[in-house]
């Protein structure tokens, strides 16, 4: 029983993170990056590989997964949310056993419940993408690099093989999972003679990505693996409490000092964290975080938005593990149960606010298909600005009985214009949801405002902006059919 007694905690931290990740998983509809996946996924493999490099900003690698996954399980759409979330578990799995490895049963029980707990990673692995496979293969990797440079007996060139494994996929599942390969090779360095075979895996890692270079070209000129940076450049405090937190209250977000306050706090943990652990992987878990801010800078690109983050969260679980396991074995251990106590009570708000109130959610196209059908006539015409959300709602009820225009890109706008001006005798519903993505300076919704009256507006309030979802609808042309025009705004 003593044997088994270090293994309590970690089933314990996978049932609760289950729990969190598993809740009414299938019950919200599907998110916006989810119907881009299924629809990238249903093309026949050698399309979908130039959809992915023409249309998309990620590798093949999750796609081809699921095209496959989608032709043997006919499942709902909805319910492949479970593969990725059933994942995540494995993700807590190998950071416990990390911490265990490098720290001992304490750290390794308070890394599994943090991230069990993690409230930025549950939203995003209750997601099918890329994301949750991620951050719990770059934990898998970092735990099977350790296992196969302590091993002595011919079992370590099974566990390098696994690792060379992970070392190959990281890339294709989503391009920063390069950076962990590199990281991983640059720990190696360090212990040349235990390690040396990670460099070969990172090296025939690079080699396997070769026959996709010519689609990194294609991806890159056009927002390739990122988004623009502001002139104005990094919002810290805003980036790192959106990395680790997530559900949190309005009114706290809204507070002019609390993302400084948030962020000077987080930056503690990790930097004493790293201090105490700098002679462990630690570190270098958390060095693709400057890799990447040291590439936006010297390009221009973003690529320190959150969810380009989330792969070093387990990291961050780590650090407090170091932090608060170090401090409760000293004098100064309500310094620990202090910093255990804070960060629960963070997942204890978010969490709950995650799952049981729309307003801290993604956006409801349940909710607004079932205002379409109240208030729809037989030849309206629909509009997405921007026309990601097509892939969620083009088969809804409400939805496909009428003709739709979704314009992907900025060169579309023009388009769309010219074909609604095309119908002046028909009704528009304008649906709009992240339009800095295609059309930031509003211009198709100005030209319907100059051409046509409103006939009614309506709007899903969410507490970030990119999950709002605002609905107006347009009535005939003006020198058609002139109406009083008339404003909803309560939320469909």
């Amino acid at each position: 029983m003593d044997a088994l007694r270090p293994y309590v905690p970690l089933i314990v931290a996978m049932a609760a993170g289950g729990v969190c990740r598993l809740w009414d998983l299938t019950g919200p509809s599907l998110f916006i990056d989810e119907g881009w996946v299924f629809h990238i996924s249903a093309a026949a493999p050698k399309e979908l590989l130039k959809l992915v490099a023409f249309t998309d900003f990620h590798p093949p690698l999750f796609y081809l997964i699921t095209h496959y996954l989608v032709s043997w399980l006919h499942w709902p759409q909805w319910d492949y949310r479970y593969l990725t979330a059933l994942f995540s578990l494995t993700g807590i799995a190998a950071t416990w056993a990390i911490a265990r490895r490098l720290f001992g049963d304490v750290a390794a029980a308070i890394a599994a419940f943090a991230l069990a707990f993690q409230p930025a990673l549950i939203e995003w692995d209750r997601l099918y993408r890329m994301y949750a496979v991620l951050v719990s293969l770059g934990a898998i990797s970092w735990w099977l690099l350790l296992v196969a440079a302590d091993e002595k007996t011919r079992r370590r060139w099974l566990w390098w093989l696994l690792y060379a494994l992970c070392a190959v996929a990281l890339p294709y599942v989503q391009y920063f999972g390069a950076l962990i390969v590199l990281s991983q090779g640059l720990y190696a360095v360090t212990r040349w003679r235990q390690s040396w075979p990670a460099l070969v895996a990172g090296s025939a890692a690079a080699l396997a990505l070769l026959p996709w270079l010519w689609a990194i070209k294609v991806q890159y000129p056009h927002g390739g693996m990122v988004i623009a940076l502001s002139s104005a450049g990094f919002s810290w405090p805003t980036v790192i409490r959106s990395t680790v937190a997530y559900g949190l209250p309005a009114s706290w977000m809204l507070n002019a000092h609390f993302d400084l306050a948030f962020s000077i706090t987080a930056v503690a943990v990790l930097l004493g964290g790293v201090f105490l652990a700098r002679k462990t992987v630690l570190p270098f878990y958390l060095l693709p975080i400057a890799i990447q801010v040291g590439a936006s800078l010297l390009t221009g690109k973003d690529l320190v938005i959150p969810r380009y983050l989330y792969a070093y969260v387990p990291a961050f679980c780590l650090c407090i593990a170091v932090l608060a396991g170090s401090w409760l074995k000293t004098r100064y251990r309500i310094a620990g149960v202090a910093l255990l106590l804070v960060y629960g009570s963070l997942a204890a708000v978010g969490i709950p606010n995650q799952l049981f109130v729309p307003y801290y959610q993604f956006p409801d196209w349940y909710e607004v298909n079932t205002l379409l059908l109240a208030h729809e006539q037989k030849n309206d015409l629909i509009v997405m600005d921007q026309g990601a959300e097509y892939w969620v709602v083009h088969n809804f009820s409400g939805f496909r009985t009428h003709q739709m225009d979704a314009p992907a890109i900025p060169p579309d706008i023009t388009r769309s214009i010219r074909w609604l001006r095309g119908y002046p005798g028909r009704r528009v519903w304008y649906i709009e949801n992240q339009p800095a993505f295609t059309d930031v300076g509003h211009r198709l919704q100005r030209d319907l405002e100059k051409s046509r009256p409103r006939a009614g507006a309506w709007i899903q309030r969410r507490v970030f902006a990119e999950d709002i979802v605002r609905i107006i609808l347009y009535g005939r042309s003006y020198g058609k059919a002139r109406s009083k025009s008339v404003v909803n705004t309560a939320s469909p």
